[in-house]
């Protein structure tokens, strides 16, 4: 069933949509954060062997410099997307929506306040290590399962009890 391009069905869904788009692209993040937890993989920066003519170290900087450019569009989306996510939670008012916008708000905004601020976070040791790594937990978590239930399941009982229009 096609659903017209500006009603509400499809604007709650598109909102799903942007909440699945930063699930998915933290999920990386979330999974490499268990490996490490795990001992399976280790984030700590090291420092490059050198040859004779430095080129890994020019390598590393191309890496390095290619990397911040392919992340600064990721970003640019993932604000976007979580200012139109908020913006159709205000005007729809699905619970799973709010449930949403309050996930990112709180654990989104406040994980990354809490790492503007403190960089020099022990891992593993301090309490704010343990509640930035559940926020982050959640964050992920949230804006991977919530919108999959949606479109499994909760689009369909949406669809059931809305009154059609005349």
């Amino acid at each position: 069933m096609d659903v017209a391009r500006e009603s509400d069905e499809f604007l709650v869904n598109r909102a799903y949509r942007c909440f699945a788009f930063l699930g998915l692209i933290t999920l990386p993040l979330g999974l490499a954060a268990l490996l490490q937890v795990f001992g399976l993989m280790n984030f700590d920066m090291g420092t490059i062997g050198k040859d004779s003519g430095g080129t890994l170290e020019t390598l590393s900087g191309v890496a390095l410099l290619v990397g911040m450019l392919l992340g600064l569009p990721v970003v640019a989306g993932m604000l976007y997307v979580t200012i139109y996510g908020i913006r159709q939670t205000v005007r729809f008012r699905h619970p799973p929506l709010v449930a949403l916008s309050l996930i990112s708000i709180v654990c989104g905004g406040g994980l990354l306040i809490v790492m503007a601020n403190e960089w020099d976070v022990d891992h593993g040791g301090s309490a704010l290590t343990r509640a930035m790594d559940i926020a982050g937990g959640l964050y992920v978590g949230a804006n991977v399962l919530i919108p999959a239930w949606w479109f499994i399941k909760g689009r369909r009982h949406y669809r059931s009890k809305a009154v059609p229009r005349e």
